[in-house]
């Protein structure tokens, strides 16, 4: 049973988040309006700012704005960095169980979100 849960856009992948500028790498464009957009969403329901602390088990269920093939481990960190940024959690670090999974196309992409403090 899952303490939170709920649906955030679909995230860009690592490969075009983290793009090297200058002998370092910056968060790409794209990286850091993904961050705002989940913000956003998290602010609609009520949940930036909640800052879980503890050990937690997080599902994610992909649901891609198209067929293309993917990694399904390429899409995380710029979802747990936009989940750090507004403060729903202190840190991704406390992530101790972490369950992906790809689900069919759905226009405009998804994910589904499920938490739980353990």
């Amino acid at each position: 049973m899952s303490d939170y849960k709920f649906n955030v856009p679909f995230p860009p992948s690592i490969n075009g988040y983290w793009p090297t500028f200058r002998n370092r790498q910056i968060i790409s464009k794209r990286g850091r309006d993904y961050r705002l957009s989940i913000k956003r969403v998290m602010q609609s329901y009520g949940l930036d700012k909640e800052a879980l602390s503890g050990r937690l088990s997080v599902k994610i269920t992909l649901e891609p704005p198209t067929i293309r093939k993917y990694d399904i481990d390429n899409f995380c960190k710029a979802l747990f960095d936009g989940l750090t940024h507004c403060e729903f959690w202190e840190d991704d670090e406390q992530v101790d169980r972490l369950t992906i999974q790809k689900s069919p196309k759905v226009k405009g992409g998804n994910v589904i979100v499920e938490v739980e403090v353990i």
